[in-house]
């Protein structure tokens, strides 16, 4: 297993890279001041609020939010996830990967460049067979579908005559390359040791990652053969638990896609393409798994679950929910949309209209209905035993959500239906009753301060100089400390971390949403921040910090006695508050 990449090497990756070559390669910029602009990649506006800074290198959008570093721009434009970004921005810089452990993670992609290229040559050789007068039967057969050319080739659907070795005559010349072809498992050998095609007869659909390679193929048999459908095994390059079909022709119509339908079959995707609705992807003939939604959720904040009514349906539809609770993190939604019995989403589109079908999966029913609902069916509510059974399913389930107002309202939700106490089901889970506590004094409110100084940090990171991480006023417990402490620490400990590295160093920290939150201070985005209004924000800061001890010090007199040093504290604390 390749090793983790070490921050320093995503700190040098970024000290290589200027953000504004990056962004302006893929959205053209205009210079604007010190800055570049231009209309937002990820919100649809006829005026620029889309800010490049070359100086700080980072993006904002003063419209939508959406901000970050060089890293998160690709994540967000070109859908890649964190490893794929630090990958294409050492191959622009001419970098390898550096792994922990010395690993280099540049030299296993470099053997796989030939099986790319060699999908790619094959898939074209399917496409090219269905311009062949021996594929009319393929031909008719799509045109029955009602599907046109155009889908055709935005897909590069193919398709393979009859014949036992069409690919392995065309591809497999010498040994090596029946090696390669092999690997890509597009030809068998038998007991017999009798090697030929695996794909034969069928109408072939191309699987394309996000990136548009190819990485595999499916086939759809003519007639009343068996299997109906028949995929690519697992190879180098294709792993059905981790892709789905489709996302990367639905990506290359909106780079900002809002919902994503997911549905059972190519044809379903395909054919959906035809009428208009191009955010449809598909599960590759397996039960949809973590790995696939956790994919698709980086592509769309909610996703609709469109399976058939049959019973096979419906165990996909809830396998599918079950695999999503552990990664609903805020944001993130998914619905169910069961279809009626015999009918599929191709059925259904072509006999009742896009905007009926449409209209379906607008009233999809939300995870928390869905689930409440599939538990009722096989649980009586209306019994002690049977809000018994029914807990001990729910609960592990919905333990699995994330922390946040989801998870306790699915919590909620659950101890009203068994008629059990909060308590009892949060028991063993991290949701926290909140505790009121009466303050002596009435004091400032601190967190507008705390927010001014993480802001100022966030885009000046120098201004961490400025303060000493042993001072007492940051040991205060006051909402927001804990960040900036952190912040500090950080800043302290490198120095020179700029403000995109200083981002990318709370990538997935705890304080994540946090920062992200607080650097989207507009005032401060394209402001040059004074030393003197953070000096006299730590002041002020200070001054709060003396009142919050001065607190605890006299509630602490009035149940117990102070020791000789807290007393002389407390006499100071009382003069410098007047």
């Amino acid at each position: 297993m390749a090793g983790r990449i070490p921050q320093h090497f995503i700190d040098d990756l970024l000290a290589r890279t200027d953000i504004v070559d990056i962004v302006d390669a893929l959205v053209p910029l205009k210079k604007k001041g010190a800055n570049y602009s231009a209309c937002c990649p990820f919100h649809n506006e006829k005026t620029p609020s889309f800010t490049v800074s070359q100086d700080k290198q980072f993006y904002h959008c003063f419209g939508c939010g959406a901000n970050g570093s060089a890293i998160g721009f690709l994540m967000e434009f070109s859908h890649l996830d964190f490893v794929e970004a630090i990958e294409e921005l050492a191959s622009l810089a001419g970098v390898d990967v550096v792994r922990e452990g010395g690993q280099q993670s540049a030299e296993p992609k470099k053997q796989l460049t030939p099986l790319y290229e060699l999908n790619a040559l094959i898939g074209d050789y399917f496409q090219q067979q269905l311009r062949k007068p021996e594929s009319s039967i393929a031909v008719n057969y799509l045109k029955k579908r009602g599907l046109s050319g155009r889908v055709a080739k935005t897909f590069q659907i193919g398709h393979v005559p009859a014949g036992w070795s069409h690919v392995l005559d065309a591809f497999g010349e010498s040994a090596e390359q029946r090696t390669m072809l092999k690997e890509l498992g597009l030809i068998v050998s038998n007991e017999n040791n009798k090697t030929y095609d695996r794909f034969r007869e069928r109408i072939i659909f191309p699987i394309r990652n996000k990136k548009g390679q190819t990485i595999g193929f499916g086939g759809r048999v003519l007639g009343q053969g068996e299997p109906k459908y028949l995929n690519s095994p697992e190879t180098p390059l294709y792993h059905k638990g981790r892709e789905v079909y489709g996302l990367y022709e639905a990506l290359q119509t909106s780079n900002k896609i809002e919902r994503l339908l997911l549905v059972e079959g190519y044809l379903d995707v395909v054919a959906l393409h035809e009428k208009g609705m191009t955010n449809v992807v598909a599960a590759l003939g397996t039960a949809i798994t973590k790995e696939q939604l956790e994919l698709l959720f980086r592509s769309a904040m909610e996703l609709v679950v469109c399976m058939d009514g049959d019973s096979a349906g419906q165990k996909a539809a809830w396998r599918a929910v079950v695999n999503a609770m552990p990664i609903l993190r805020s944001g993130r939604q998914i619905k169910v949309l069961l279809l009626p019995e015999g009918e599929d989403p191709d059925s259904l589109v072509r006999s009742e209209g896009l905007e009926k079908f449409q209209d379906r999966v607008l009233g999809a029913s939300p995870l928390s209905s869905y689930f409440f609902d599939e538990l009722s069916k096989t649980h009586m509510l209306t019994t002690m035993e049977g809000r018994a059974s029914f807990m001990e399913q729910a609960k592990p389930l919905v333990d699995s959500i994330p922390d946040g107002a989801f998870s306790v309202m699915m919590k909620q939700q659950l101890a009203t239906l068994t008629n059990m106490a909060l308590s009892h089901v949060t028991a063993g889970s991290s949701v926290k009753q909140p505790v009121k506590k009466q303050p002596l004094r009435q004091t400032k409110k601190a967190p507008s301060v705390i927010r001014f100084i993480i802001t100022s940090l966030l885009h000046e990171p120098s201004l961490a100089k400025k303060i000493n991480n042993e001072e007492a006023w940051l040991q205060i417990d006051i909402p927001g400390m804990p960040v900036l402490r952190k912040l500090i620490d950080t800043l302290l400990t490198s120095p020179s971390l700029t403000t995109a590295m200083l981002l990318e160093r709370f990538r997935d920290d705890e304080f994540e949403k946090v920062i992200r939150s607080l650097f989207q201070e507009e005032k401060l985005i394209s402001l040059e921040l004074s030393s003197a209004e953070v000096d006299d924000a730590i002041k002020r800061l200070k001054a709060q910090a003396q009142e919050h001890r001065l607190n605890i010090l006299i509630e602490k007199s009035r149940v117990s006695s102070l020791s000789q040093e807290e007393r002389k504290e407390l006499t100071d604390l009382y003069k410098l508050d007047d």
